[in-house]
């Protein structure tokens, strides 16, 4: 970074830590100055301009301008950012407790805004009579596909979390009514645009892409999209964003298929508690006393 190095002053001169100085003390007036200019505001020679420039590993002062103004713009950039983060370094626990709900609620109250009520409204129809679900996801998503994977197979789905593509397990549910849930924070990986890919042309899944907004490649391969709020941090927030308003999702499909299969769902609970006392070291007599 040619301003990190401008501080160091390494193997400077005197003049041309004069030149540095300046540089870093007028730092945007220097990105339109010339090195002559430069050169006669610092009290110095173009030549010592030209040689700090080298010093830098750069050809010269043109090169050096052009490195500055580009290291000025990512600067700029990532103190927005920062700017925008809810989380810094002056933040309290009871500052933090209070901005994670906030955190919540708001990916949770986009993400519902953003819902598009004819695609939400295919999706529960096609989850009616369906045979299986498939979720895919890579990192933190496969995790929270495992999650999902997990809720749905307590209604009595059969539910898998995959990060890659099983193409034996494919083939032998080829004739079951599935639904594969593809999940990608960023909308752009493209693992999971492989998977959407191999899905779209080898079987006959109904495929939902829950992605973020770099959806360009994946969204070919996908019968629906629900694109997922996905907000520019630095510091990682985003996942919390981002992990929140997909679980979200899923959640509204989870309670779609209790909903729709609520009294089989009811009568299989029931059932349930006979066996309960073997998990939580209650007779069942007791377990319903508790219950009324």
């Amino acid at each position: 970074m040619l301003i990190e190095q401008l501080r160091n002053e390494e193997h400077f001169t005197n003049h041309e830590k004069d030149v540095a100085h300046f540089i870093l003390d007028n730092i945007d007036e220097v990105s339109n100055m010339t090195s002559e200019q430069l050169a006669k505001s610092a009290y110095t020679s173009k030549a010592t301009v030209v040689r700090l420039c080298q010093k830098l590993g750069l050809h010269g002062y043109q090169e050096f301008r052009l490195k500055l103004v580009a290291e000025i713009n990512q600067n700029n950039r990532i103190n927005r950012l920062l700017a925008n983060e809810p989380i810094t370094n002056a933040s309290s626990y009871m500052d933090i407790m209070q901005t994670l709900p906030l955190l919540y609620d708001k990916a949770i109250t986009n993400t519902r805004l953003s819902l598009d009520k004819n695609c939400m409204n295919r999706i529960n129809n096609s989850l009616k009579n369906l045979d299986c679900i498939n979720i895919y996801g890579t990192g933190i998503s496969y995790m929270l596909a495992q999650s999902a994977a997990f809720k749905f197979s307590t209604l009595g789905i059969d539910c898998s979390a995959y990060e890659s593509i099983n193409a034996h397990a494919l083939s032998a549910k080829k004739e079951k009514k599935t639904i594969s849930f593809l999940i990608s924070f960023t909308g752009a990986n493209r693992t999971v645009t492989r998977i959407a890919e191999y899905l779209k042309q080898s079987t006959n899944n109904y495929i939902v892409g829950i992605v973020g907004p770099h959806h360009e490649d994946i969204q070919q391969w996908c019968d629906e999209l629900i694109e997922i709020p996905n907000r520019d941090s630095l510091l990682s927030l985003d996942i919390i964003t981002s992990f929140t308003a997909t679980n979200y999702i899923l959640d509204i499909f989870f309670s779609i298929i209790l909903a729709n299969n609520y009294d089989a769902h009811v009568k299989s609970s029931i059932e349930m508690l006979q066996y309960e006392s073997l998990l939580l070291n209650k007779n069942y007599d007791s377990v319903l006393n508790e219950k009324e």
